[in-house]
């Protein structure tokens, strides 16, 4: 997965005021989860309510 770091970010990180190292790895568990849910939703139909519920508890479950 490619990570997108917004600009701010670089540029607090020199000055000492970066994110963590533990807000980094959930900033980029959290994309994780999000472009799962991305992937998951797109082999739904349209029609199919039950797929996309399915989904939607995948990416609620990923949050635990």
């Amino acid at each position: 997965m490619t990570s997108i770091q917004p600009l701010h970010d670089g540029l607090n990180q020199g000055a000492g005021m970066g994110r963590s190292h533990g807000d980094q790895q959930q900033h980029e568990q959290t994309w994780d989860s999000v472009e799962t849910y991305f992937e998951c939703i797109t082999t739904c139909s349209l029609d199919d309510g039950e797929c996309i519920t399915r989904c939607v508890n995948q990416l609620r479950d990923s949050d635990d």
